[in-house]
């Protein structure tokens, strides 16, 4: 599973935020909230993409029992905060998927394993008879999951060094 916060800002007032530091810190990765985490940890690797007048990143950070990919949006100036490449240190918080499937349309990224416990299915389909609750089940259903949702819990395997 690859463990993605999606795309931060760099504004400490929005939900999910980062920041960059040359200082070393030390590796952590805390839940804080259903599905949200408070990360710090250095930068392994960084794609940084520059179209017309705007930067962004997509950065793999190490945060001591897993690796997380962050997709780093720019400041309002279009560029990102000084230092938001590899060797340096992102701390951040914000919302945390397992994407069981990737895209590739970024090279980096790094699975992670772990071990599913269960999973949780908000029923959002239209007609559906269990329309807007939330079903726990050991297996996920073959069907397509076009509007609900679903949480999986799961616990990270820890990586040796």
């Amino acid at each position: 599973m690859l463990l993605d916060a999606g795309v931060l800002l760099p504004d400490p007032s929005t939900i999910g935020w980062f920041t960059v530091q040359p200082e070393p810190l030390a590796a952590q990765l805390t839940i804080v909230g259903r599905g949200i985490v408070a990360f710090a940890g250095q930068i392994k690797a960084a794609d940084l993409i520059k179209r017309a007048d705007e930067e962004s990143a997509t950065v793999l950070v190490d945060c001591g029992v897993a690796r997380l990919r962050v997709a780093c949006a720019p400041q309002p100036d279009g560029f990102l905060p000084f230092g938001t490449w590899e060797t340096r240190y992102l701390i951040g918080h914000g919302p945390l998927f397992g994407i069981v499937e990737d895209d590739y349309a970024s090279p980096i990224g790094e699975t992670t394993e772990v071990t599913i416990w269960h999973f949780r299915r908000l029923v959002l389909t239209p007609g559906d008879p269990h329309f807007g609750q939330w079903l726990t089940t050991d297996d996920l259903l073959p069907s397509p999951f076009r509007y609900d949702r679903v949480i999986v819990t799961a616990r990270i395997h820890r990586q040796l060094a």
